[in-house]
């Protein structure tokens, strides 16, 4: 009898590469002072743009008291619903009128949220549908919990670099599921995406909810990157706003401080739920998931601030947007074959890599990420987060000025050395 169970070897066989390369890239870090031999990370979406900014005012808002000694609502305190509840009004102008903060739960990100969610809408076995590429921690959010999986639905015209997003690719990848005697039970819906950094508008989303509503379809609408929208794009619409759903009860909002707050290491991840019975239900579970009082309280305090909480939000997105531009004019700079597909939200350069391979195959991509990584250098190749098209990578961007020039210059290495190994 082996050491772990058979459930174990499953979830061990389910990590995404993501999830592994995060974990040795994270045992070996590069930085400037520290660890300048190490791994320039330009492949885990974190935000350093607002470091300062943020530590201050933690340490500001951050106290202890008796409570935070004790055990948490396993819903969330409720204190910091309601307060969220008031704050997604605020920043996303919901239509509906007033947020029940009985219809939320507060769990660990916004991967604990869907391993949770997963549970509760689907049974082992059962598909959800999701656009790709995109990004494949999820296939494993899905699965260690509640053992289902994903469909992938791929973007149209990837050739093209256009990446075109339609209900099309979803009733062909409802109809592909059902070929193979799955059981689809939702969609995940990611806006902005993740990694193109597209928005979609209402009426593009609306088509999918109804495609969900016709199918009996939870979808779960993740707007982790809501808040992250560049300067001069046009706006992002939540699902909370729109006017009306087709299927109130099975549309869920997920949402978490990781990105648009860039407080990634709080695990604070929020689910406004279609039904008060699903957070219900959900609370049983989430109690193995739900955040420390003390963290939930300091980043009440940070958003009962208003004043700060709306002056930083503006920061960042000036700094989203000079750094995108930075990011990318140097990118495109190392060689006129390389090209970044514009993007409008989110922490990421989508780059096309086409042209500088010997072939364009996945093959040759994975050759050139291996030199990349060997170089020091780690970003993500387009075959791991699910592309159809060889050759594209995602290149983080809000990280320190130091590293993305470390980056390059070691992205310029590899290259040479890719290319005098193909002659």
């Amino acid at each position: 009898m082996g050491i772990y169970s058979d459930r174990a070897q499953l979830m061990d066989d389910d990590c995404s590469l993501l999830l592994m390369y995060k974990a040795r890239v994270q045992s070996n870090q590069y930085d400037e002072k520290q660890n300048p031999d190490g791994i320039c990370n330009l492949g885990v979406a974190e935000n350093h743009l607002c470091e300062e900014e943020l530590i201050e005012k933690m340490k500001s808002v951050s106290t202890w008291s008796s409570q935070f000694n004790y055990y948490p609502d396993s819903s969330g305190e409720l204190s910091f619903r309601e307060r969220l509840c008031t704050f997604f009004n605020e920043v996303f102008g919901s239509m509906q009128a007033t947020l029940d903060p009985h219809r939320m739960l507060i769990s660990s990100g916004v991967s604990g949220a869907i391993a949770l969610l997963s549970v509760l809408i689907a049974d082992a076995g059962d598909v959800f549908l999701i656009a790709s590429p995109y990004y494949t921690a999820f296939d494993f959010d899905v699965a260690a919990m509640a053992r289902n999986s994903l469909i992938k639905c791929p973007l149209a015209n990837q050739d093209t670099g256009e990446f075109s997003f339609s209900v099309e690719i979803f009733k062909q990848g409802y109809d592909n599921a059902i070929a193979k005697n799955l059981r689809p039970r939702g969609i995940i819906l990611v806006n902005p995406h993740n990694p193109l950094g597209d928005i979609y508008d209402e009426a593009t989303t609306r088509s999918v909810l109804e495609f969900a509503a016709e199918k009996e379809l939870h979808v779960i609408a993740d707007e982790i990157y809501g808040l992250s929208v560049f300067q001069d794009q046009k706006p992002f619409k939540s699902i909370l706003s729109y006017t009306s759903l087709p299927d109130p009860s099975r549309t869920h909002f997920l949402w978490s401080f990781s990105k648009d707050f860039a407080l990634s290491g709080t695990r604070v991840g929020v689910i406004y739920a279609g039904t008060t019975d699903i957070c219900r239900v959900g609370s049983k579970l989430n109690f193995l998931l739900v955040p420390s009082i003390a963290i939930q309280i300091t980043l009440k305090s940070i958003l009962d601030d208003r004043e700060w909480t709306n002056a930083y939000l503006k920061l960042n997105q000036v700094r989203l947007t000079e750094q995108y531009q930075k990011a990318k004019k140097k990118i495109e700079q190392i060689d006129t074959r390389i090209h970044v597909r514009d993007s409008q939200a989110g922490l990421f350069l989508w780059i096309d890599f086409r042209l500088m391979l010997t072939q364009i195959t996945f093959d040759e991509e994975h050759k050139l990420f291996d030199e990349f990584f060997h170089h020091g250098v780690y970003i993500t190749n387009g075959l791991v987060i699910g592309c159809s098209e060889p050759g594209w990578f995602r290149m983080i961007f809000t990280v320190k000025d130091a590293w993305i020039d470390e980056g390059i210059e070691r992205m310029k290495q590899a290259l040479r050395t890719y290319k005098s190994g193909s002659l």
